[in-house]
């Protein structure tokens, strides 16, 4: 018994590692059928990206009439600084244009040239300073009337910047032109003149009724220009004073009979920038041309 217990040892000692080794190559050996099939390889791992922001977006105000759920500008700056105005007789100036850089070879100035003015620290005039050019024009007359006059009508062709100034003196750039300016022109300080934001007013329809508020006339368009119509610039004989304000729309018509109940409209305006018994107005719809003596009246 003793022997058969040894000769069992011995065999266990050589049969399991036997019987693992040829387990290991079994394992190793590829399946029968299975050919070259090998284990789907994992998906690589996305490489991490940077965020991108979006860009940030600034909202304009358009100037698309059509768009009425938004304010637009009424016009633009040549609108209000190239149209000109209608004043007093003899408006307040601070000085005039006494002579220029390149007056020797030519007698028109325009944006970049230098001019020289007739006064200087001693009226108050200091570097940077802006000035608006005037030249007094025609005279601006009631509708149908030729001595009633209502002011005179000033050209705005130029704005200037002081360089520098001396006691009676002063150097100046043109730093903006609508027009030639001249020695002999007259300078104002500048003011700036905003452009009102409105919201289109309600379609223009010929079965529109008076409003029964103020009325008044066109009595002058910039540049004389004809015939008038949408986007033109006129000026009426309404102002503060009347209570007209930038930004107020006007119906425009043309009485049919001496008392006006009969009227064809023509379009409507609205108000730029006012003075005292004057304004400035653009055209901003039309339905037929206009001109000078047809009628106003706050819508």
């Amino acid at each position: 018994r003793g022997v058969l217990e040894e000769v069992g040892a011995v065999k266990r000692a050589c049969l399991v590692p036997a019987m693992v080794a040829l387990s290991a190559v079994a394992l190793s050996l590829p399946v029968a059928g299975a050919g070259a099939r090998r284990l789907p390889e994992a998906a690589p791992l996305p490489v991490p990206q940077e965020a991108v922001e979006a860009p940030s977006v600034i909202e304009e105000l358009s100037a698309d009439r059509s768009t009425r759920s938004q304010p637009f500008p009424v016009g633009f700056e040549d609108d209000v600084y190239c149209a000109g105005w209608i004043g007093v007789e003899n408006e307040p100036v601070t000085g005039q244009i006494a002579a220029a850089e390149y007056e020797d070879s030519r007698h028109m100035f325009g944006v970049g040239d230098i001019i020289y003015s007739d006064v200087g620290a001693r009226e108050g005039l200091m570097a940077g300073q802006e000035f608006q050019v005037i030249r007094p024009g025609h005279e601006v007359y009631r509708v149908d009337s030729y001595a009633d006059a209502i002011g005179r009508f000033y050209h705005t062709p130029a704005r200037l910047k002081v360089v520098c100034v001396q006691e009676t003196t002063a150097i100046l750039e043109i730093t903006a032109s609508c027009e030639p300016s001249y020695i002999g022109d007259l300078l104002i300080p500048f003011e700036p003149i905003p452009i009102p934001l409105v919201r289109s007013s309600a379609p223009l329809t010929q079965c529109d009724r008076p409003s029964g508020k103020i009325s008044g006339h066109i009595i002058e368009v910039k540049d004389r220009a004809t015939p008038v119509g949408a986007d033109s610039v006129i000026f009426l004989d309404l102002g503060e004073e009347d209570g007209l304000y930038p930004g107020d729309f006007l119906t425009i018509f043309r009485a049919r009979n001496d008392s006006g109940t009969i009227r064809t409209l023509l379009g409507e305006a609205a108000v730029l920038w006012t003075k005292g018994r004057t304004c400035v107005a653009k055209v901003t719809s039309m339905v037929d041309y206009m001109g000078r003596g047809d009628f106003v009246e706050l819508k």
